[in-house]
């Protein structure tokens, strides 16, 4: 199969691919975000357990990777959630695609829950604080996008006073295997 372009192009493609490598490390803004997740939100399939998969853990999956941003697909089981938490210097925005999820945010005054079901979308800032959860009978999928890509997530408790302290950190190379 051949192409031919008319007028010819006459733009020097080593200069437009030059141009596009200046910008891949561009941190994209929370509109953008919440756009990716509902766009992927909206073509995603609930998850669908595989052979060998529990129908009691948290199963995830990176579905897109650039120097930019990356997205992931994640399975919550019924009864299950991710602690409070932050994704370290990036932003991020998520999308249910089936079931319902509680994100528990941290805001002046103390802790804030959302209560999100298929078609909701939520977006926080880099470092910002807050958990999620199934707390339905049924499971749940999500998608959830990042700029930049993660590499690294700090994770919270509530003292007795109301204050948070940092209690692990994690700076692993995720995958798609857990």
């Amino acid at each position: 199969m051949s192409i031919s372009l008319d007028p010819p192009l006459d733009t020097d493609l080593d200069l437009v691919s030059d141009a596009c490598q200046a910008h891949t490390t561009e941190v994209l803004g929370t509109d953008v975000l919440v756009a990716i997740a509902a766009g992927l939100a909206e073509v995603s399939s609930p998850w669908d357990l595989r052979p060998g998969e529990s129908g009691h853990e948290r199963h995830y999956e990176r579905v897109l990777a650039t120097p930019s941003y990356e997205a992931w697909r994640i399975f919550w089981p019924a009864g299950t959630g991710l602690d409070l938490h932050d994704h370290g210097d990036s932003g991020g925005a998520f999308a249910i695609v089936a079931g319902l999820l509680d994100e528990t945010s941290v805001v002046a005054g103390g802790p804030e829950v959302r209560h999100l079901r298929a078609g909701d979308v939520s977006s926080f800032g880099p470092g910002q604080v807050h958990g999620v959860a199934n707390t339905s009978a049924n499971g749940a999928t999500s998608v959830h996008v990042y700029s930049p890509p993660i590499n690294a997530m700090t994770y919270y408790t509530q003292l007795s006073d109301g204050s948070f302290i940092s209690v692990r950190r994690d700076a692993g190379d995720w995958d798609s295997t857990a």
